[in-house]
């Protein structure tokens, strides 16, 4: 498990302990005002035991009282870290895990070069060279067959991750099939420009979705 799942393990663990004990502070508190009241109601005619009483029945209420703060306090500390609880939940929902970012970046740059790749086979000199770069890259690209989206992730997050591992895996194994030959053929040639660009498009809505900064990677190329 990543830090964040520790975070959340410990953070709803003591927030639900705090709500356990705001509990049994509040149950304390009316036991304790139940016995005021019950000490109230009694009558003595000895002076003595009216006020030695009266004096009891004075510290239950201000023993009531302070069950009454703690629980409080206790409750409103549990509720905060709920909150914090829900917050590092959302957060690891809605964003890319190391492992997903990992796949992207990686992705982003395979994708570029792919294209690239297939740009210079029209003209290429060293027939062997390329047949040997596009077979790498498609190795890669058929990787991401492996690769699957966060679980934690919400769930159409997950579904446009699984689908761009899909496609880019379909894209690695077809192009992988392709002799340099077939791939100088522009109808073929014009196909798998195309089948980069869907899968680019694809890329483009997770990069929103997710907002990653993809001017950033473009500074990196």
């Amino acid at each position: 498990m990543s830090t964040l799942d520790w975070v959340f393990i410990g953070i709803l663990s003591t927030a639900i302990l705090c709500i356990i004990v705001a509990g049994a502070f509040f149950v304390g508190a009316v036991i304790t005002r139940r016995k005021m009241v019950q000490l109230k109601q009694r009558r003595f005619k000895n002076k003595k035991k009216r006020a030695v009483f009266k004096k009891k029945a004075f510290r239950l209420k201000n023993k009531t009282k302070k069950q009454v703060r703690t629980g409080l306090l206790f409750f409103v500390v549990g509720g905060l870290l709920a909150g914090g609880a829900v917050f590092s939940r959302y957060h690891q929902a809605t964003n890319l895990s190391d492992r997903d970012s990992d796949g992207i970046v990686e992705g982003y740059y395979l994708l570029t070069r792919t294209e690239e790749q297939l740009a210079t086979i029209k003209d290429t000199k060293n027939a062997e060279k390329t047949r040997k770069n596009i077979r790498e890259l498609a190795a890669k690209l058929s990787g991401f067959g492996v690769r699957y989206a966060d679980p934690r992730l919400t769930v159409d997050g997950q579904k446009m991750l699984n689908r761009y591992y899909s496609q880019m895996k379909e894209l690695g194994l077809n192009l992988n099939n392709q002799s340099i030959e077939s791939l100088q053929d522009k109808t073929t040639y014009d196909d798998y420009v195309a089948d980069i660009k869907k899968v680019q498009t694809i890329q483009k809505n997770i990069f929103a979705y997710f907002k990653v900064n993809e001017t950033a990677l473009e500074q990196k190329k």
